[in-house]
């Protein structure tokens, strides 16, 4: 198995306004972190607050997050595991939010001799 990494981009304009929206996602979301679970395919994974600080260049400039064009956000990722690229694009055709316009970015994650 490999680690790939899934990396959650969206507008935040789209997210479920409502606490009863917002709940029902979050309940997509554990089943599916359940489901990768049971499998043995989810390692870790965290959301990621708004905003932040992006340090750049040889002068390390520092900016206000986000960093992305457009009102595109990266909300948060996880680790998994599996046997080759095609299957991390699979597992991440489950992601819960392409219906509020949401995208998954695949990678590999290099393995690193220490």
């Amino acid at each position: 198995m490999e680690k790939y990494m899934l990396i959650f981009h969206g507008d935040p304009s789209r997210m479920p306004a409502s606490p009863e929206e917002m709940q029902n996602n979050m309940n997509k979301w554990m089943a599916w972190i359940d489901k990768l679970g049971k499998s043995g395919q989810y390692v870790s994974g965290e959301p990621l607050m708004p905003g932040g600080k992006l340090v750049s260049g040889a002068g390390k400039k520092v900016i206000d997050g986000p960093y992305t064009e457009g009102k595109e956000i990266v909300g948060g990722y996880f680790i998994i595991n599996a046997k080759d690229i095609d299957e991390a694009v699979m597992i991440a055709k489950d992601c819960p939010d392409y219906e509020i316009g949401s995208s998954v970015q695949v990678r590999q994650v290099m393995k690193m001799d220490m």
